[in-house]
């Protein structure tokens, strides 16, 4: 999957840069209005977009079981696997990344980074937090999750 222009960027980073993009957004909309000219036709439509995107944040195109599209926020998808890990004991998730595009019919594979308590070994929980991951993305998400890959970034203390 081509990376989008955020993957590199924190979540407060990504928020900044869509409230900037907002208030671009908002000008343009006062300045059209003080003009007294009707914002109309396909500029009106990509305004309309861009407002729509700035509003709620970038967002994930997905399909569902039965094949039918439909899209979540990108933030979102990744909370609920933020979840996933974070319900283990002594982990601690850190950023999620969705690496394949969706598909009907083909599951969604991502990559998890994520901190550990001392004393924890990826042996003893990967498969587990894997099959965690992937039954909290089916159930909440409405996707099947691919391959789940797990980077362990730290270890920390309890």
């Amino acid at each position: 999957m081509e990376d989008d222009v955020f993957s590199d960027l924190s979540e407060a980073e990504t928020l900044e840069s869509y409230n900037r993009l907002r208030s671009v957004v908002d000008d343009y909309r006062r300045t059209e209005a003080s003009q007294e000219r009707e914002v109309s036709g396909l500029k009106a439509r990509i305004m309309n977009i861009v407002e729509d995107e700035a509003a709620r944040g970038p967002s994930t195109a997905l399909f569902s079981s039965a094949g039918l599209p439909y899209s979540m926020t990108t933030s979102s998808l990744r909370a609920q696997v933020r979840a996933a890990v974070d319900e283990e004991p002594g982990l601690r998730a850190r950023r999620v990344r969705i690496t394949s595009e969706s598909a009907p019919g083909r599951p969604l594979d991502l990559q998890v980074t994520l901190t550990m308590a001392a004393g924890s070994s990826p042996r003893e929980f990967s498969s587990r937090l894997r099959e965690r991951i992937a039954r909290r993305m089916q159930l909440i998400v409405g996707v099947k999750a691919g391959s789940v890959d797990l980077m362990v970034e730290d270890v920390h203390d309890e």
